[in-house]
């Protein structure tokens, strides 16, 4: 017989010890048990230690329960609990459950996608505090002259010189790369000071624009009074509406209240003009996140978000993730752009986990674009969400003149009509800016031989060779290969190799022969790599520094040019050959939003788009602006194709890096599939034929994918949810490696 100390000892361990459920960052969809002895310190959200295999991992405890269905020995303890303070609200991480299973993406990947670098890799919550700098007694009363010879430790005396309060670094960085080194220097001279940088609080006094137009009152009225309850909206404003100074009011309303504001932009570069402008508006510091900061940037306002400290946050999709204190607000600037998907990893839409995130807080959510998506106007159709009108820009200026170039009729010059070049010289000699829009990056998108048709493709990748002048090299954009141009043809030996087509490389050639003393600016992925480079360049534009702009999508978004009066679009009908059933829609939005930079101020715009095709349907919506004519029409289209909005799309990919292994891995799966409709009768569930991608071959790896789609969205996570696990059993040789995307953008 027992002890009976030993019973009560045995009896008093089992009270304390409980079993908590923890998500780890790997691929594996379900959460694993652990056991832990002192359960009052490691509640859920908290980060763990726990062995994983032969080591140990970093997790995130998000459920606690006094019982396991795995045999109690066989359950490792918890090593250690990193902090009692949880990483991650309830309120976020139901909706992180929500993406983890809407999406078929494990919850552990689901949050580490959250968290900021040093939270991911256990770090403190808290980052460091970061320094400020301001003049000290010494240093105010110092002659600025005798730094003549220390350039960067001048500029930045004259910074603080100007400045009421410590300066941080972002600003001073800007004086130089050594900045770092002048600082130091300063201050062992005595005469700057060093000190840890509050964030400032809200001051109150906002400097909104007050004659608003009696569409944008109506707008602003019937957002504010739902500040308190969730509720969906779509502004719909024509380019130059004002759908900015719209959400500004009603983000002053919400500071007023101390509640905190998220508003997601597409594209990182939208964030340093639309940062100023809400500076300037509401007397705020705005807190920013995006690809393009360092991590301890991005850590500074994830705890800003979560402290309540970042009462403005301006950010790309990831900033969907924030942990705020108090989000009273969401806003989607230009939701129907396709940057709001995520293509790696976690594959989510910023755009439906914002619509989760803001029915879980119940605030309301805001949509703005001038070219809603057509699922958004679905959604608008069916009562999901309430539409509101800006039909007229808020300056009263007329919208720009669009008038069509037949290609079929015109003379070209280097794919540019001479009629265009003529309306170009006309603006440089009025002294004003024209933007060319070619959404086609090098100099020549073909080189091929012209007695032997051969045509110059990547090795690597199911794609053609782009040449571009700036290195005389051919360039592949889908794995970044770089080739030497050929003399000769490698197949016949001809020397007539030549080089067709026009990409942004040529058409700054041809601008810089044909008008000469003009001031030419290419904005392409090639020529601005950098954020801060891209900063100085639309600063460059808006200063008038340049007459002639050239660029591809970076330019078409949201960007203010008030000297700018010609757009010229050329290539638009790229979007008339693509298989993408959603290319015409993604074609008539870009002409339509880079349209809107034309004209927006005092002087009238005038749009022209080149096309081979002028009696194509499409150009009836764009001429007059009527882009809900277009989706009308496209929703009548794909209702017959049942396409999306009408269904919901899953699309399974696999590539490897032989051939052929990645249709042995979809046959499995579609055999799979084929087996659980067998059994549970899914007769809305459509599974399609294994295709190739589109570019079959990339990076060396061979690519193909198999479509299922279904009317009813919980009919297809139904199945998939049965689905996606049997995925994970079918053995995967070789380097073969798969992924499942929900509601797809790119089918490439």
């Amino acid at each position: 017989m027992r002890d009976l100390n030993e019973i009560l000892s045995q009896s008093s361990n089992s009270e304390n010890q409980c079993f908590v459920r923890v998500a780890l960052p790997i691929r594996h969809m379900d959460l694993l048990d652990y056991r832990c002895e002192s359960h009052e310190s490691a509640g859920v959200g908290c980060r763990v230690v726990v062995p994983f295999g032969r080591g140990t991992r970093l997790g995130i405890i998000v459920e606690q329960q006094h019982e396991s269905n795995i045999a109690s020995e066989k359950i490792k303890p918890i090593i250690s609990v990193i902090e009692t303070e949880p990483v991650v609200g309830e309120d976020l991480l139901r909706t992180l459950q929500w993406t983890s299973q809407y999406y078929h993406q494990s919850l552990g990947e689901v949050l580490w996608a959250a968290l900021p670098n040093a939270v991911r890799t256990g770090r403190s919550l808290q980052p460091n505090v970061e320094l400020g700098y301001c003049l000290s007694e010494i240093g105010r009363d110092f002659d600025i002259g005798n730094l003549s010879r220390a350039r960067v430790q001048k500029a930045i005396v004259e910074i603080l010189q100007t400045a009421t309060q410590p300066v941080g670094q972002a600003l001073l960085s800007n004086t130089g790369k050594s900045w770092r080194s002048a600082i130091r220097q300063l201050i062992s001279k005595k005469l700057v000071e060093a000190q840890p940088l509050k964030s400032p609080e809200y001051s109150g006094h906002a400097e909104l624009i007050q004659n608003l137009t009696d569409a944008q009152v109506v707008a602003v009225e019937k957002i504010v009074n739902t500040l308190d309850i969730y509720r969906c909206f779509l502004v719909h404003g024509v380019t130059g509406s004002g759908k900015t100074e719209v959400y500004l009011h009603v983000i002053d309303k919400i500071l007023q209240s101390g509640g905190q504001a998220l508003l997601l932009v597409p594209e990182i570069g939208l964030t340093p003009q639309l940062e100023q402008r809400v500076n300037r508006a509401l007397g705020i510091t705005v807190s920013c996140f995006h690809s393009g900061m360092t991590d301890i940037q991005r850590h500074k306002t994830w705890w800003g978000a979560r402290t309540g400290a970042a009462k403005v946050v301006i950010g790309t999709r990831s900033a969907v993730f924030l942990p705020f204190k108090k989000l009273a607000i969401i806003v989607i600037d230009e939701e129907h752009d396709t940057s709001f998907k995520q293509h790696e990893r976690v594959r989510y839409h910023a755009r439906s986990v914002a619509i989760h995130r803001a029915a879980t807080l119940k605030v309301p959510l805001v949509f703005g674009t001038a070219t809603p998506s057509i699922e958004t106007i679905f959604a608008a159709q069916m009562g999901r969400l309430e539409k509101i009108d800006l039909p007229e820009r808020a300056t009263k200026i007329r919208m720009p003149s669009m008038k069509l170039i037949d290609l079929n009729r015109s003379l070209l010059r280097d794919g540019v009509a001479i009629q265009i070049l003529t309306e170009i010289e006309k603006r440089l000699h009025r002294r004003e800016q024209s933007l060319i829009f070619i959404n086609r990056r090098g100099f020549a998108p073909v080189i091929i031989c012209r007695d032997c048709k051969w045509i110059a493709n990547c090795v690597n990748c199911d794609a053609k060779l782009i040449y571009h002048i700036s290195d005389q090299r051919l360039h592949c954009h889908h794995c970044f290969a770089r080739f030497e141009m050929p003399s000769q043809c490698p197949d016949c030996m001809s020397d007539r190799v030549v080089r067709l087509g026009e990409g942004t490389q040529r058409i700054e050639q041809l601008l810089r022969s044909e008008i000469l003393g003009a001031r030419v600016m290419r904005i392409d992925r090639d020529s601005t790599q950098s954020h801060a480079e891209f900063e100085r360049k639309i600063q460059q534009i808006q200063n008038r520094e340049v007459d002639i702009l050239i660029g591809t999508q970076m330019l078409s978004k949201g960007h203010d040019f008030p000297n700018v009066t010609l757009v010229c679009v050329l290539n638009v009908d790229a979007g008339f050959y693509s298989m993408d059933f959603r290319a015409t829609e993604h074609m008539i939005q870009q002409v339509l939003q880079v349209a809107g930079r034309a004209g927006r101020f005092e002087k009238p715009g005038n749009v022209y788009i080149q096309t081979m095709f002028p009696d194509h349907e499409v150009f009836s919506s764009l001429l007059t602006h009527d882009y809900l004519r277009f989706a009308r029409r496209e929703l009548d289209q794909r209702k017959l194709a049942r396409q999306p909005p009408y269904s919901h799309y899953a699309l399974l990919r696999a590539n490897s890096p032989q051939a052929g292994k990645e249709f042995d891995f979809l046959n499995q799966a579609h055999a799979s599939a084929t087996s659980i409709l067998r059994r549970q009768s899914c007769s809305d569930i459509r599974l399609f034929d294994i295709v190739q991608s589109p570019i079959q071959k990339l990076s060396n790896r061979y690519r193909a994918q198999l479509l299922v789609s279904s009317e009813n969205p919980r009919t297809l996570r139904h199945f998939l949810g049965i689905w996606t696990p049997l995925m994970e059993k079918i053995p995967q040789r070789g380097k073969l490696r798969w992924s499942l995307d929900i509601d797809p953008i790119d089918f490439m």
